[in-house]
């Protein structure tokens, strides 16, 4: 049930609010039942009719306004949960970061508004019919034991047509949720990939793979929509059928005996409506909670995720040593390199090289305990770190050849939200080569979706700029200069490698001459391995 994610007193109000909402149904049936019997014995009491006429406009205006409080706290608990729901999924998925764009989109999106709308305001309504349900059934059976069992009996025939499709609608929904990620993906890609379809000329050929998964979508959409559609007739077939056709053929019966008055029947009908018709759309509702199943299943799962809190412990760097390191990919067991060894002593920086496709950057995700090596061991300060994120990743700062920015702030960019003294922002402006920019534009400069306001070399002194913010001792630079031309490519290595205050570990595979002479160590990865595999 979503509601348990909801405050206990929200839900309380609204449980009391409901209860009094649905005491309008019982109170206009009682009011009818009042005054046809009193229309219909002849006594000409016109001030008492009148009477009974007020008091139920009265009553209406007083429920009137009940219902106002019901619906406001009936859409703040929706968004309530929805925010709840919203957090954990992005909790999640930003902290269980796997690199798959499109499901995450897809389920931030369409699937948590599936959720919203076919799970927590279904379930709400379900608590309100319910309710309904079992108040106008007590009075029915108050008032008519004999007609209130047969209204009862009859409305079993909705519930066994809702067994029959409830599952058909939930592998419908499940199809329609993978294609609706299919979809978002090919939008999204539509959209990033913009700019090469129009260099090439290929606009039409992009639209038309986003309209292919656009009409999948739509299809399993409409396949989804249109089975609720008919299980939703079905049922309410079977309940004009079942419980009205029969009950009223009862009801006449009676009245012609002289055992049911007018008033009473007509009544009783106004309250069967009311818990018949509840059943019904708990029903309806049951199938639209079972179409969210595959979504919700998901969402469960970031509910009772536990990040591990974050360690932002620092001890003293005094070395970093890999011995014999070695990589085996888990997808098909292909050794991506083996018998590595190097070290970095505090403040040295040290230039990697290799060819493309050598396995750099896995070597560098090794280093922060992303990935974990097949051989071999990485020690900092004579500690293993091996495979070890939380242990590992708090050594290094980060800045590869596509740097992420935000679509927001220079400052947040920067900080990355943050809170960090001024000083310390400053200066890391000034290491970074960014004084220029901030004069000119401020911290409050947009830097736009992907930094599209800032030019490549400024996009790459941000990147500089977070990581020294970080106070970490060891940077590492995934082919960081090799998109730049050469000047600015050393204007960069320049702000890297002339700052006394960190170690640095660079991966590249093409450098200049001038740049090479900056570092204390050049490393040539392919050699290395080469003769550590001879020895």
């Amino acid at each position: 049930m979503t509601l348990k994610f909801a405050k206990r007193g929200q839900v309380a109000l609204f449980t009391l609010l409901a209860a009094v909402k649905a005491c309008n149904v019982i109170f206009v049936a009682y009011m009818i039942k009042l005054m046809l019997n009193l229309t219909t014995s002849h006594s000409h009491q016109i001030n008492r009719l009148l009477t009974l006429a007020g008091i139920a406009a009265l009553g209406q205006i007083c429920f009137m306004l009940s219902n106002f409080c019901y619906e406001r706290v009936k859409m703040t608990m929706i968004r309530d949960v929805n925010l709840v729901f919203k957090r954990a999924n992005l909790v999640y998925l930003v902290q269980e970061s796997s690199g798959n764009i499109k499901n995450g989109l897809s389920l931030m999106t369409n699937d948590l508004k599936q959720i919203e709308t076919n799970r927590i305001t279904a379930q709400i309504d379900m608590i309100y019919q319910g309710i309904v349900f079992v108040g106008s059934l007590g009075f029915a059976f108050y008032n008519s034991w004999e007609m209130t069992v047969v209204f009862l009996l009859a409305s079993l025939a909705p519930a066994l047509v809702q067994m029959f499709t409830s599952k058909l609608i939930a592998k419908k929904a499940a199809v329609w949720t993978q294609k609706n990620a299919i979809y978002t993906q090919n939008i999204s890609d539509s959209l990033n990939g913009a700019s090469a379809a129009k260099l090439y000329n290929v606009q039409p050929t992009i639209v038309q793979r986003a309209m292919h998964s656009a009409v999948q979508m739509e299809n399993a959409l409409r396949s989804m929509n249109f089975t609720q559609a008919w299980a939703l007739e079905l049922i309410y077939s079977a309940a004009e059928l079942f419980c009205f056709v029969l009950p009223c053929t009862v009801g006449g019966v009676l009245m012609m005996q002289g055992r049911l008055a007018v008033g009473t029947m007509v009544m009783m009908v106004d309250l069967a409506m009311n818990f018949i018709t509840p059943v019904v759309t708990i029903f309806q509702e049951f199938n639209q909670v079972k179409s969210t199943t595959p979504m919700w299943q998901r969402t469960l799962r970031a509910l009772a995720y536990k990040p591990a809190p974050a360690v932002h412990v620092q001890h003293e760097f005094t070395g970093l040593e890999i011995k014999d390191l070695g990589y085996l990919t888990h997808s098909d067991h292909q050794q991506i390199f083996s018998h590595v060894y190097f070290s970095v002593r505090p403040h040295e920086k040290v230039l990697l090289m290799a060819p493309s496709g050598w396995g750099k950057t896995t070597l560098l995700k090794i280093l922060q305990g992303v990935k974990t090596p097949n051989q071999g061991q990485i020690l900092i300060n004579q500690q293993d770190v091996s495979g070890n994120w939380q242990l590992a990743h708090n050594y290094f700062s980060y800045v590869n050849q596509k740097p992420f920015l935000f679509d927001d702030s220079l400052r947040f960019n920067l900080t990355l939200g943050r809170p960090v003294r001024e000083t310390d922002l400053q200066a890391a402006i000034k290491k970074a080569g960014l004084t220029e920019l901030v004069v000119k534009e401020g911290l409050d400069y947009q830097v736009g979706e992907d930094g599209n306001n800032l030019s490549g070399g400024q996009i790459q002194r941000v990147e500089i700029a977070r990581a020294l913010l970080s106070k970490r001792p060891i940077l590492l630079a995934d082919e960081a200069t090799s998109a730049l031309d050469p000047a600015l490519s050393l204007d960069i290595h320049k702000t890297l490698l002339r700052n006394d205050h960190i170690a640095v570990i660079e991966v590249a595979h093409k450098i200049s001459d001038q740049e090479k002479a900056m570092f204390d160590q050049i490393i040539d990865l392919k050699e290395l391995a080469h003769a550590a595999s001879k020895n």
